[in-house]
């Protein structure tokens, strides 16, 4: 049983697809797309992922794409630990809350790209060149973003408005968590409503906004996370190297807490 996943090392998408397949205990072969060499964009890989973005899975030689539904594949199509709740309403609360999180996307997007994706990017390249890759992307959100980005117009405004939006989606998990009676955002077990917002905070911590789940602003979440950092699973997933550059390090953010 073939399982590829083509990925990159920071990608909070494909961050959640590690830690699923980690998680599940399942053998993988990592395919790693360099992000930063444009390797998204290759006819080769746009055959397996039209949209151009990662991380995509490759089971048996079927491609399975967007990383919500690639985590919820990898729990029913491969052996190991359950990452859904046994509970019909518990396993609603576990997708109302993984869709929540998917269309509040772009608040994790936008500071990323400003803070650490464009540096990255300047790096290696020219302004001409990172014109010219924004227009050949696929989706128009990330041409938008890409281009704004590169032209500089991105506004702190919007930035606010993002980590609003990122303080409503932990505020929402205090009260899950709560309302659970935790450790884990549906009781007691690990699911993939947990490992569909793990990657925002490793993210979170890299641009030095781990004050938001400081244990006296949300000590659920405080604890959530703590719980969470004790996971071998979570480690290997966060943990994957910048396997051709400088990682965070390179543009100055650290992710040692």
């Amino acid at each position: 049983m073939a399982v590829e996943l083509y990925h990159f090392w920071s990608s909070v998408c494909s961050v959640r697809a590690r830690m699923a397949l980690e998680e599940k205990q399942d053998a993988w072969e990592s395919r790693y797309i360099d992000l930063f060499q444009f390797q998204q964009m290759t006819p080769e890989y746009l055959a397996i992922n039209p949209d151009g973005v990662v991380p995509t899975l490759v089971h048996d030689g079927e491609p399975v794409r967007e990383s919500s539904i690639i985590i919820e594949y990898i729990d029913e199509a491969f052996d190991g630990p359950p990452l859904t709740p046994d509970r019909a309403i518990d396993r609603a609360r576990m997708r109302e809350f993984m869709r929540y999180t998917d269309d509040r996307f772009p608040a994790i997007v936008f500071p990323t790209y400003v803070k650490y994706i464009l540096p990255k990017l300047k790096n290696r390249w020219g302004e001409e060149e990172l014109r010219k890759q924004a227009d050949r992307r696929p989706i128009d959100f990330y041409k938008d973003v890409h281009g704004r980005g590169v032209r500089g117009e991105i506004s702190p405004e919007e930035i606010e408005r993002c980590d609003k939006s990122i303080e409503e989606i932990l505020d929402r998990m205090e009260t899950m968590i709560a309302d659970s009676g935790g450790p884990w955002l549906i009781g007691d077990r690990l699911s993939l409503a947990d490992i569909m917002v793990a990657p925002y905070f490793f993210r979170l911590l890299a641009l030095g906004r781990n004050d938001m789940w400081a244990e006296g602003v949300r000590p659920r979440v405080h604890a959530w996370y703590d719980a969470l950092n004790e996971r071998p699973a979570f480690r290997t997933a966060v943990e994957w190297p910048d396997e051709t550059g400088g990682g965070y390090e390179e543009v100055g953010l650290t992710t040692a807490r």
